[in-house]
């Protein structure tokens, strides 16, 4: 995994434009499938203390080998995870947190999202210093 410095930015669809600096890290195919390993063993520890449960095991293994087959494959296709940052909205200015969770498909690609305070749209680019 790397660490790269860039500049996160919040574009209104009026024009606005307000950014932050920010840390992207990139994964490489190692870190992938170990991260995906880990979501599909924790999706088949699931299903196995769901075994005993009368009636819940019915559904709830299935369910749980599906979410975790699903998930995994999901992690082997993100790149790169924002690490979590604040920027303020070009809109209300009101402090937006961006980044964090499970990753992104690829870090070139804008991601779409509401401002958390006057739900209007906004675009995240991230691009390099």
């Amino acid at each position: 995994m790397t660490e790269q410095q860039i500049v996160a930015t919040l574009e209104s669809a009026g024009g606005a434009i307000t950014s932050a600096p920010a840390t992207l890290q990139q994964f490489a195919l190692g870190d992938r499938i170990l991260r995906a390993g880990g979501y599909l063993l924790l999706g088949v520890a699931a299903a196995a203390l769901l075994i005993p449960i009368p009636i819940i095991h019915l559904v709830g293994i299935p369910l749980a080998l599906l979410i975790g087959c699903v998930t995994a494959a999901r992690q082997l296709a993100r790149t790169a995870r924002l690490k979590p940052v604040r920027i303020a909205c070009p809109n209300c200015g009101a402090l937006n947190r961006v980044g964090g969770g499970l990753g992104l498909r690829t870090a070139d690609l804008p991601v779409e999202l509401n401002c958390d305070s006057c739900r209007r749209s906004l675009t995240l680019h991230c691009s390099g210093k």
